[in-house]
């Protein structure tokens, strides 16, 4: 099948839309399904700024045009699909909204594991639209929001494991307590204008240095 890619520059947005900010690329291989897909995301004000007929080439799209959305119409999501869009989410997260015609067992988990963010079944009204996807662009965002929180709570947790691992050396290798030990890497960083994981990884990196020298000599 020859492959259909529409991709528009947005001149057509609605200026007094609240919707207009948010741009979609639309894939459907079914013409009369995307019609009616297209039908009612103008009918919600959304800009479709790319329209093809599978998710090959999804990326380098998505890419040039800095789309807010991806909307899917699909009969049943395949695992070829899926696993393009769980490549895609992966490298440059994006909220996607699939309408299919069949719901199968286990397909839920599917979807969801590709980074779909609602998954519609025999249900496209233009009237629906906008709320199903405000919904899973809300969805997305807490989720982003919530892989932020546990990344940064495992660096936190890092850290405090390096700080204490350099605090550790110096108690040993100076005779200090724990309270002077992390005084001593805070002085050091306030002094060096850096951060206290990175003195307390510089102390352990001599800390080893020097005990592999040792053992040489």
């Amino acid at each position: 099948m020859k492959k259909d890619v529409t991709v528009s520059t947005g001149g057509g947005k609605a200026a007094s839309s609240p919707s207009q900010a948010i741009s979609v690329i639309l894939i459907d291989q079914d013409s009369s399904r995307a019609t009616i897909l297209k039908k009612a995301l103008n009918f919600a004000h959304f800009d479709i700024v790319a329209s093809l007929d599978s998710c090959e080439g999804l990326q380098s799209i998505i890419s040039t045009s800095a789309a807010d959305l991806i909307v899917i119409g699909i009969d049943s999501p395949d695992q070829s699909t899926l696993k393009q869009l769980a490549v895609l989410t992966k490298k440059r997260p994006t909220p996607v909204v699939m309408f299919a015609e069949k719901d199968t067992p286990n397909i839920i988990a599917n979807v969801v594991d590709a980074g779909v963010n609602a998954y519609v079944v025999n249900d496209i009204q233009a009237e629906r639209i906008k709320a199903i996807i405000d919904v899973a662009v809300a969805r997305f965002h807490a989720q982003r929001r919530l892989l932020t929180e546990l990344e940064s709570a495992k660096n936190q947790l890092q850290e405090r494991k390096i700080i204490d691992r350099a605090k550790g050396i110096l108690m040993q290798q100076r005779s200090l307590s724990e309270s002077d030990a992390f005084a001593a890497i805070r002085s050091m960083a306030m002094d060096k204008g850096i951060s206290l994981s990175v003195v307390a990884s510089n102390i352990i990196d001599i800390f080893s240095l020097l005990n592999t020298e040792n053992h040489n000599a």
